[in-house]
């Protein structure tokens, strides 16, 4: 006999089985479902995400930064952009962030790729944890956590790891302030930590945005004294830096010596990324415009809503959709104690319109660095954060049945309107009015019509949801999980598309070009020449390719048989056109301008990749090296001779002021090369080489050894870029 008191192996499994499957972990277990089966693409072998930077320009710095720390070296240079730059004191290297260390075990994209989903993974997470520390049910946080990450704005963003890491951090250090508020003093490390890694990865704007969010939490959210909260929130804030300072200290003295210290050197392309109020309109109803708007070479939509109108999107979707907008503001509505993410998404919404709203201007101009960062749209992610949010504390609020279904069902109505009302000569005279080409214009009013016909169903589904929980005539968690439902279906629906992955080979392959430099040149390697991608008014793109692979990864292939943007770094080849920001400011004058031939030479430009059509030219025809007949490509030798990397100076010449190098380009003796301008206080320079020779014995990135001869003192110089500190 078994004793009563003692359970039976039965009743162990049974509470080993209630354990595992706890209401908690299931809501978790669903969560993380969702995510990983909508961002498939991520984790699934064989595939490379293909859109924008996260091909054109962080696969080439990560490939560059796991060369150098593989070869015990810290990469501190990087001689393949412009004339060189500092490597470290480009943020958006992420070099000593902790994802940093996925590109041991990974390839350099599946490391990409799989710090991606981590990162989205963080949004839903954070989302959940944060709902929870708020008092949402758990079907409430689960809400919140899918309309996050599968937020138009997040999923747009895993086209740049930088601004998506940062946004999807934020709903756990929101949760780490409020620990930490209410918690003891050693709390603050945890936000510190989470706020440095930001900072770490390179997003030096979100994490200083971070400040005014910090500060609006404690301020709507400290249970004591604010002068305690401002005392931990400060310390937070400083050792937040000083655990960042590995890369801010290199970023802050790049930040100096460029044009991001000069606002008005960039002023324009501040608010270039501005949200237009009619943009708007897709955070309800989306995707509006597929397959019918033109793009550009990246993808980016410019017609069907004029540019001179909408501009270009930074955030390829901004959808959030009725259901969770209409959830967030039932919970804004019953949740006073969260009126703080109303007003933070609210101002972020301000901010976002840039200079169709107005505060944007004002900002910039009076608070601290704000001038220095551009594209009001980053804002749109903590619109979408605390949307989300607020949507989660909605869903309470209707179990409850404190939601009535009429306004639901109101809505359904107006979308049922909008959907068959669009594709009309209505519609389309007011797609014509606001700049959509005539051709397009009742394309793109049906395709709007379509997404507010979505927006209809989904809209009447959760009215009829809430109309079943106040009747009870179903059981309340089969309505719960249908209304849970209905809410991913219809976020997966509109943002599935915006995240793009193609075939790894895309980003693997040689492109011929390049070898044919390899054939001419021998080995490709820094120190021996560099080759200018010229900037052609179209790309061409051959038609089997896209139908095979899709645009996107089709664009992307043509821009990597061009060496286009950083493609060069793989290739170990030097680019001497600027891509990445933060240039230094007394360069930009010479950059903004057309370079002749000529000067290219002058900065040792051996090579040009362009379209064909500049055959015509019989200097480019005379000089030709390879051709890309399918893609419209030649590589070309520059047809003046290019001056060597390192020589000995024919006639230096002093400067005691700083010189200005657009004015220097249009003396032709320093054109000639026969002129070396110096920036020096010393009076006394070396007179002009009398014979001899300069050979480079070794060129790596931070140290350049070479063996010079010559009978008499002379001025040794290098074409490459100056950089304090290097």
């Amino acid at each position: 006999m078994i004793p009563p008191s003692l359970p039976t192996a039965l009743d162990f499994r049974s509470q080993v089985v209630c354990r595992i499957i706890s209401p908690t972990g299931l809501a978790v277990t669903v969560l993380i479902g969702i995510t990983l089966a909508f961002y498939h693409g991520l984790w699934l072998p064989g595939l490379v995400l293909i859109k924008r930077d996260a091909f054109r320009v962080f696969l080439p710095f990560k490939q560059y930064t796991i060369e150098r720390l593989s070869a015990g070296e810290l990469a501190q240079w990087f001689p393949y952009e412009g004339l060189g730059r500092s490597f470290i004191g480009v943020t958006h290297t992420g070099i000593f962030h902790p994802f940093t260390a996925l590109y041991f075990f990974f390839p350099v994209h599946d490391a990409y790729r799989l710090s991606t989903l981590l990162s989205c993974l963080l949004a839903a997470l954070g989302a959940f944890t944060l709902g929870r520390m708020l008092h949402f049910s758990r079907t409430g946080a689960l809400v919140a956590g899918i309309a996050f990450t599968l937020s138009g704005y997040v999923v747009s963003m895993t086209d740049n790891l930088v601004y998506l890491y940062s946004i999807c951090l934020l709903p756990f250090f929101c949760a780490a302030i409020e620990k930490a508020l209410a918690g003891s003093r050693p709390w603050m490390v945890v936000p510190a930590a989470l706020w440095a890694t930001v900072f770490l990865n390179g997003d030096v704007q979100t994490g200083y945005y971070y400040i005014f969010i910090a500060m609006a939490w404690m301020l709507a959210r400290a249970p004591g004294s604010y002068w305690e909260a401002g005392r931990r929130l400060a310390l937070a804030g400083l050792l937040a830096v000083l655990l960042a300072g590995i890369q801010l200290g290199p970023s802050w003295a790049a930040f100096q010596a460029s044009e991001r210290a000069h606002s008005e050197l960039f002023r324009e392309e501040i608010v270039g990324w501005s949200t237009h109020p009619l943009r708007l309109l897709t955070v309800l109803a989306a995707p509006i415009g597929e397959n019918v708007l033109a793009t550009d070479a990246d993808g980016i939509f410019s017609g069907g809503l004029q540019e001179k109108y909408i501009g270009y999107f930074w955030a390829e979707s901004l959808y959030l959709g009725v259901p969770v907008l209409g959830l967030a503001l039932g919970g804004m509505r019953q949740r006073r104690d969260l009126r703080v993410l109303a007003w933070m998404g609210g101002v972020a919404l301000l901010l976002a319109l840039g200079r169709w709203g107005g505060l944007y201007a004002i900002v910039s101009q009076w608070v601290p660095l704000w001038s220095a960062f551009r594209y009001p749209e980053k804002l749109m992610g903590i619109v979408s954060f605390a949307i989300a949010l607020l949507a989660g504390a909605g869903l309470d609020a209707m179990r409850t049945g404190k939601s009535r279904p009429i306004p639901w069902f109101v809505a359904a109505a107006l979308c049922l309107i909008a959907g068959f009302g669009l594709p009309t000569e209505a519609g389309t005279k007011a797609a014509l009015h606001f700049g959509s080409p005539s051709d397009s214009a009742l394309t793109l009013m049906a395709s709007a019509g379509r997404a507010y016909l979505f927006s209809a169903i989904a809209a009447l589904g959760i009215g009829l949801v809430i109309a079943g929980i106040k009747s009870g005539t179903l059981r309340l968690v089969f309505l719960l999980a249908a209304l849970v439902g209905i809410v991913a279906l219809d976020l997966s629906r509109a943002n599935l598309g915006t995240y793009h992955t193609g075939p790894v080979e895309v980003a693997t392959f040689t492109p011929p070009l390049a070898e044919a430099l390899r054939a001419r040149e021998g080995s490709l390697s820094p120190g021996r020449f560099r080759l200018v991608t010229l900037e052609e008014s179209q790309i061409a793109i051959p038609a089997q390719l896209e139908q095979a692979f899709g645009h996107y990864a089709a664009v992307i292939v043509a821009r990597r048989q061009a060496i286009d943007a950083l493609h060069g770094a793989e290739l170990h080849i030097e680019s001497a056109r600027r891509y990445l920001t933060g240039f230094k400011a007394d360069l930009i004058a010479m950059i903004k301008q057309p370079v002749s031939l000529q000067a290219a030479a002058r900065y040792n430009v051996a090579y040009y990749i362009g379209s064909r059509s500049r055959l015509r030219d019989p200097l480019v025809a005379g000089g030709v090296v390879a051709e890309l007949p399918d893609y419209d490509l030649i590589l070309f030798r520059n047809p003046v001779p290019a001056k060597p990397r390192a020589y000995l100076s024919r006639r230096p010449e002093r400067a005691a002021s700083p010189v200005d190098p657009a004015a220097l380009l249009k003396r032709p003796d320093f054109l000639s090369g026969d002129v070396d301008v110096i920036e020096t206080s010393d009076a006394a320079l070396p007179g002009p080489a009398a014979g001899g020779s300069a050979v480079i014995e070794r060129y790596a990135p931070e140290t350049v050894r070479m063996r010079v001869e010559t009978p008499h003192p002379a001025a040794l110089i290098l074409l490459d870029a100056f950089d304090k500190g290097w």
